[in-house]
C-alpha cells in the first residue's frame, strides 16, 4: 500500500494526485470564474470550486430563497427562506474556504449590462433560467472569446457541455437549434438533489479541467448526458458537430 504521508493542509489530498499537483493548483489559485446563478446545480458546482481553491469566484444572483428550493439547493437552510441567495451563498462558501476571493453581484445578466458584468473572466458558468438568457451568454462568450460550461438538470435527468470559442467548438445553438429563438422559460420543473448534484459536479469538473490544463479533455463538440436515475440510470456521450450554418456561431467562426 502506498503511504502518501498527508499533511493537514487545505489542499493536501488533491496536491497528492499525480494529475493535479502543486503547479496545477497554482494555476487554479490565479483563476477568475463567473458563475451565473446559485440554484440547484450551481450550489453543488460552487461548493466544489470553492473547496478546490479557485482563486476568484463571482456569483451573479438576484433571487431570494424559497421553501421549494431546499430539496436541492444545499447551501441554504430553512432559516434562510426570504433571504438573498447570493448573500447567503457567499457567506457559506467563505466559511468553507476563507483563503480565496468570493464575491456576489446582485444583478440579472441582461443585454444592456452583460458586457460590463462579464468582462475579464477566465471562464464562465452559464446559468440562465430561460432560453433567452442562455443564448445571450452564448453570444457574449462567442463575441468575447470566453469559454463557458452549461450544466443543467430536471426530473432525474441531466447533461453538461462546454463551449470554447477559440477552438471554434459547437455552441449552445448547435446543441439546441430549436431553442435559440425561444424567449419564454418553461417555468418551474420537477427536480431533485440527485440530478442537480451530479450535473453540478460534472460542470465543476469542466471548469477545473479547463483551468488546470486539461483542455483537450473537455466536453466540447459533445454532451455528457445521464438519463433517469430511478429507471434507466444510463450515462452517455452524445457527439455534436459544430453546425457550419449555425445562425449564431457561424457569424464568429469565419
Amino acid at each position: 500500500m502506498i503511504n502518501f504521508n498527508f499533511d493537514d493542509s487545505r489542499y493536501s489530498r488533491q496536491l497528492a494526485m499525480p494529475e493535479w499537483g502543486l503547479d496545477r493548483q497554482k494555476l487554479l489559485s490565479k483563476s477568475n470564474v463567473a458563475v451565473i446563478g446559485a440554484g440547484g446545480v450551481k450550489t453543488t458546482l460552487l461548493t466544489a470550486l470553492t473547496a478546490a481553491g479557485v482563486g476568484q469566484i463571482t456569483i451573479f444572483e438576484f433571487d431570494t430563497i424559497e421553501l421549494s428550493n431546499l430539496n436541492r439547493q444545499t447551501l441554504f437552510t430553512t432559516k434562510d427562506i426570504g433571504k438573498s441567495k447570493g448573500e447567503i451563498a457567499v457567506r457559506r462558501l467563505r466559511a468553507i474556504n476563507p483563503d480565496i476571493s468570493i464575491n456576489w453581484v446582485n444583478a440579472m445578466i441582461e443585454t444592456d449590462n452583460i458586457g460590463k458584468l462579464l468582462n475579464g473572466f477566465d471562464f464562465i458558468v452559464e446559468g440562465g433560467d430561460s432560453p433567452a438568457g442562455r443564448n445571450l451568454v452564448n453570444t457574449y462568450c462567442l463575441d468575447s472569446g470566453t469559454p463557458y460550461t452549461h450544466a443543467s438538470a430536471q426530473f432525474n435527468y441531466g447533461y453538461c457541455f462546454t463551449v470554447v470559442p477559440k477552438l471554434k467548438t459547437a455552441c449552445f445553438a448547435c446543441f439546441f437549434p430549436n431553442d435559440y429563438k425561444r424567449i419564454k422559460s418553461t417555468g418551474a420543473v420537477p427536480v431533485s438533489a440527485l440530478s442537480t448534484q451530479i450535473a453540478g459536479s460534472i460542470g465543476a469538473n469542466e471548469v477545473i479541467k479547463y483551468l488546470i490544463g486539461y483542455q483537450k479533455n473537455l466536453l466540447t463538440n459533445k454532451m455528457l448526458r445521464f438519463s433517469s436515475l430511478f429507471l434507466s440510470e444510463k450515462f452517455s456521450i452524445e457527439k455534436q458537430k459544430r453546425d457550419k450554418d449555425c445562425p449564431i456561431c457561424s457569424k464568429y467562426y469565419l
